[in-house]
């Protein structure tokens, strides 16, 4: 039990290590998440502009995993979140401005 314990703890430190690697998606997985949580009409926005895929996640930091599949849906679906914020005001929520920013930067953009 030792064991497991130091293993599931082994892989924490490894996905923060991934984390503090690439601030820029910290900072855009943590504003989108707040653009989003309690704000049913940019939740109904979000499914009318991108009807396809899922919401945005919103990863809980003590749970190593939700992070990275935070950050995989971001590199799947970076163009049509993308388009979601542009059609929302910045002047409505700091977020908002905020994620709009971050996602103009060329480096959180996956490169092909």
């Amino acid at each position: 039990m030792i064991h497991v314990t130091c293993l599931a703890h082994g892989m924490h430190r490894i996905a923060e290590e991934i984390r503090r690697h690439f601030p820029n998606v910290d900072k855009l997985i943590s504003r989108v998440k707040q653009v989003f949580l309690k704000a049913p009409s940019r939740t109904i926005l979000f499914k009318t502009e991108a009807p396809v895929i899922p919401l945005p996640p919103e990863p809980i930091l003590t749970r190593w995993g939700t992070w990275l599949q935070a950050a995989s849906y971001y590199c799947q679906y970076f163009k049509e979140i993308y388009k979601v914020l542009q059609l929302l005001d910045s002047n409505d929520a700091v977020s908002i401005r905020e994620a709009k920013i971050i996602v103009t930067d060329r480096s959180v953009e996956m490169k092909t």
